[in-house]
């Protein structure tokens, strides 16, 4: 098994202390078989051979001189993936950002876990400054519910079955920095996962570092959360009353400042038109 992972930075950005510190975490499970796909953006060839003799020898570091949306960049270091060797059941995916690190020991806990399981295809858990860096098994895994997949999942905190992102195909182009919708590629991709996967399971517990998401950065993602909500939204009564519940979440963001009214009417319109909207996310075969 593998455990295969994405990430995409901006090297003119103010994150590469971070990055660096998310590679030194990958490069301590050298116990592991990881390939770690990282897109360089606004990058010029120095920058990525400056990278591929920094980064562990398990990355795969592509580069493009401009800037991509985040599913872009996703899409296609995902085909390059499928390109060396199609994800197979026993692998593990993880889209961690540049801001992200694990704990030592993480990444052995999490490929054991989904070996040891044959049945779980989505796993969740928390993030925090501070992980924990006990270790985990089998039995910190409960049942992962509808409104903590949405809730919860975020790109660093999310791990799948290497079938099932096979399976489930690409991050929607519509989503993300980067794009109109400015948010809801990490929620959209984790529902599609949770309807299809055997099992989803949860550790509530913080075992990523990355800092925790807040109403301020709840309320800069609205719109795309609303979309892909309203997507979702016939899937199952629990995404329905996620939906319900985004649109008042709305509210209380717009009566308290933390969004304009014009936004609001924006996502309100945006949400209606992805409302059951039919949408082709094969799997990618080529770059996106």
């Amino acid at each position: 098994m593998a455990v295969i992972l994405f990430t995409t930075t901006d090297v003119r950005g103010p994150r590469r202390l971070d990055f660096e510190r998310l590679l030194a975490s990958v490069r301590q499970a050298d116990n592991l078989e990881i390939r770690h796909y990282v897109l360089l953006q606004n990058a010029t060839e120095a920058d990525r051979m400056h990278w591929r003799a920094a980064a562990p020898a398990c990355c795969r570091i592509d580069a493009v001189p401009g800037r991509m949306s985040i599913s872009a960049a996703r899409n296609r270091m995902m085909a390059d993936a499928v390109a060396e060797a199609t994800p197979q059941d026993g692998d593990v995916v993880g889209f961690p950002d540049d801001d992200c690190w694990f704990a030592d020991g993480f990444l052995q806990c999490l490929a054991d876990l989904f070996d040891e399981n044959a049945r779980l295809g989505v796993l969740v858990c928390r993030v925090s400054l501070d992980p924990d860096p006990n270790g985990f098994d089998a039995g910190s895994v409960t049942p992962l519910a509808a409104h903590q997949a949405v809730r919860l999942a975020t790109s660093n905190n999310m791990f799948f079955r290497g079938a099932l992102t096979a399976a489930i195909g690409r991050f929607d182009p519509e989503l993300g920095l980067g794009t109109a919708s400015g948010g809801g590629e990490d929620t959209d991709y984790v529902i599609r996962a949770y309807l299809r996967a055997r099992e989803a399971g949860l550790i509530d517990r913080p075992l990523v570092g990355h800092p925790v998401p807040d109403r301020i950065s709840a309320a800069r993602y609205f719109r795309g959360a609303l979309i892909v909500l309203a997507y979702h939204a016939r899937s199952s009564p629990a995404l329905t009353l996620e939906c319900f519940r985004k649109i008042f979440v709305g509210l209380y963001f717009t009566a308290s400042g933390k969004m304009s009214l014009a936004g609001y009417r924006q996502a309100l319109a945006d949400g209606a038109r992805a409302f059951g909207a039919k949408r082709d996310l094969a799997p990618a075969r080529g770059t996106a």
